[in-house]
């Protein structure tokens, strides 16, 4: 335990150390230095001598329930992670100091924020010029060429597009409506927009949500979301493949199965899918076209609405993404 103190003092992170009594131990002087924890520690319980409330209640919630728990909070102007590790006999408690790292991902979606915005008008200009000269030119080798600088800068377009809402998403700015919606309605509308890129890649669509099932959300953002699922599982099929959606009920959440029998997702890559611009191979996505963006849209739909979304992929057979959405 010494050896084990000695080594935490010299780190540059906060560190605790909580007996199964719940007692201080040990606190290095990173949580003395920052206000975190009180001078006069050693033998006390944790929620007399940690100067936090949200750092308390994390670490209740974590040594009752028995398992390691994640937390953010802010202290004195700065912002922190803490890391609950619940051990039999000792809990350990890690405090990072996440404050520049915060700074920048708030600058950096402020930056692509302002770009998208600003890109958003010479886009549309650009592509009412091209659409004029297409419709005015009769020759049809200079049609295909302008055709295909209609196609980039649609793909532009809708990657601005998908960039501001996913902005709007992380940053919070996007207000989420809690209201009744019809499921099957839902993804009937969704169907019915995609049936043309559905046909054109034989791929059959199957709405098996029963009559009347209700979840709880935003009808826009939840549109968005599971057209951006179906759009993938049509996009990523199979010939003669199909997709189908069901609904239903599992504790306190309503889950949504959107699944498909097509190419599937190499094991290795699906800790990495919702993240923005990640893509299995590059090469094949851009032949299939999409932003990079829409797994990382339809996560933060998710969260917004207090759920999450999941994954289950075989490569070869297909794969089924699980939305959960909180029954209240």
């Amino acid at each position: 335990m010494s050896l084990l103190k000695e080594f935490l003092s010299q780190v540059g992170e906060g560190y605790l150390l909580i007996d199964k009594e719940g007692r201080v131990v040990f606190g290095n002087e990173f949580m003395i230095k920052r206000g975190l924890l009180k001078e006069d520690f050693e033998g006390k319980p944790y929620y007399e001598c940690v100067n936090n409330l949200t750092v308390v209640s994390c670490l209740a919630e974590a040594t009752s329930e028995k398992r390691d728990r994640l937390c953010h909070f802010d202290h004195e102007e700065r912002e922190y992670s803490l890391y609950v590790f619940v051990g039999s006999e000792l809990t350990v408690v890690r405090f990072s100091d996440i404050t520049e790292l915060k700074r920048y991902e708030r600058s950096r979606k402020e930056f692509v924020a302002n770009v998208s915005h600003e890109l958003k008008t010479p886009i549309a200009v650009l592509k009412s010029l091209l659409e004029t000269l297409y419709e005015e030119e009769d020759r049809e080798e200079k049609r295909a060429f302008l055709e295909k600088a209609l196609k980039r800068v649609e793909d532009m377009r809708r990657l601005v597009e998908d960039l501001l809402i996913l902005t709007k998403l992380e940053s919070g700015e996007e207000r989420i409506r809690r209201e009744e919606v019809d499921l099957r309605l839902l993804i009937e509308e969704v169907f019915e927009l995609l049936e043309p890129q559905a046909v054109e890649h034989s791929v059959s669509l199957l709405n098996l949500v029963e009559e009347n099932f209700k979840v709880k959300g935003d009808w826009d953002k939840l549109f968005l979301l599971f057209k951006n699922l179906v759009d993938n599982s049509i996009k990523y099929n199979k010939q003669g493949g199909k997709v189908e959606v069901k609904a239903y009920t599992r504790g306190n959440y309503s889950v949504v199965e959107v699944s498909d029998t097509g190419i599937g997702i190499p094991k290795e890559h699906l800790p990495f899918i919702f993240e923005r611009f990640y893509r299995v191979e590059p090469s094949r996505s851009r032949e299939r076209g999409g932003t990079g963006l829409g797994l990382s849209i339809v996560k933060h739909i998710a969260l917004s609405h207090g759920g999450r979304v999941e994954v289950e992929s075989k490569e070869g057979e297909g794969s089924t993404f699980r939305v959960y959405l909180p029954l209240e």
